[in-house]
């Protein structure tokens, strides 16, 4: 079973004032009678949930099953790729900071990448959480050893300046407002701290094709709010204060002949104009926070 952890992590921003949860908490079915009063309800598998009570069923996406079938395709190119790029960029947040990093994994679906970050990274301290009851029902039972909760990525439970690394993969293009997403990061950040954000490139190669031929870009999903260019990513860290060290974004060998010629020539082409554009459908972000308060700063 896994270590339950207390303050200082969880903060109760409603009544303004540090969590206990060896002490406080109540029961899943207390919960709709005592939401304004309790500040989180323990479920029947010992997990906590901090989303509130008619948001519970509604917002349960992987209520039947996962929609985004990572288990059944967690080998695949896609899900290695992403795997690996956050570790590279973990990597290196651990090696500038110099000491074991406490790592929130928001929007942890059912929990794989996050048991990967403390598989790697054994003196962590990694919490998951999700919106969907279901997928932490799932994280909760079959990785122990992590902390998951229940909550909105977009008001989160946690202290201020607790984590030394925010994760958030394919999270950004599902929000209607990431620059609130990206608050939240920030307040949960210690200084210095960094945050890694994964989201599609909107100017893809696949829909700079379809521009060339005058049709509109497609989105990866229709869940997606939209998707963002590049550029655009990093004027939304900009304007947050945040400082973007690194864009990662590895090719995934698919389409055809033709498609993988044209892909070198247009990239060759981009380096040449130092462009930071990417041709791969997912970019990866390492973003720092200031060490210091800095005067005027957006967030």
């Amino acid at each position: 079973m896994g270590k339950i952890m207390s303050d200082p992590k969880y903060y109760d921003y409603r009544q303004n004032r540090m969590i206990n949860i060896d002490t406080e908490g109540c029961e899943l079915v207390e919960w709709k009678q005592k939401f304004e009063t309790c500040p989180f309800a323990r479920h029947t598998k010992g997990f906590k949930i901090f989303l509130s009570p008619d948001k519970l069923a509604a917002n349960d996406e992987y209520a039947e099953s996962d929609p985004y079938n990572v288990e059944k395709q967690i080998d695949s190119q896609f899900h290695q790729r992403r795997f690996g790029i956050t570790i590279d960029l973990l990597q290196q947040a651990e090696k500038h900071l110099k000491r074991p990093l406490k790592i929130l994994d928001l929007g942890c679906g059912e929990g794989h990448i996050t048991q990967l970050m403390l598989d790697r990274f054994p003196t962590a301290e990694v919490t998951g959480l999700d919106y969907a009851v279901s997928a932490i029902e799932y994280a909760h039972e079959h990785f122990p050893d992590i902390d998951f909760c229940v909550g909105d990525a977009t008001s989160g439970p946690y202290a201020q300046e607790y984590f030394d690394v925010v994760v958030c993969n394919n999270l950004w293009e599902h929000v209607p407002d990431p620059m609130h997403l990206l608050r939240e990061m920030d307040k949960f950040l210690k200084p210095g701290g960094f945050i890694i954000v994964s989201t599609p490139s909107r100017y893809r190669i696949s829909n700079l094709f379809r521009v060339l031929l005058g049709k509109p870009v497609a989105f990866m999903s229709e869940h997606h709010v939209t998707e963002y260019t590049v550029g655009q990513v990093i004027e939304q860290f900009r304007f947050g204060g945040f400082q973007v060290i690194e864009m990662l974004s590895r090719p995934i060998s698919t389409g055809s002949l033709l498609g993988r010629i044209l892909r070198k020539i247009i990239n060759i082409w981009i380096n040449l104009i130092k462009s930071h554009h990417q041709l791969e459908a997912t970019v990866f972000y390492l973003a720092q926070k200031p060490a210091t308060k800095t005067p005027g700063r957006s967030l």
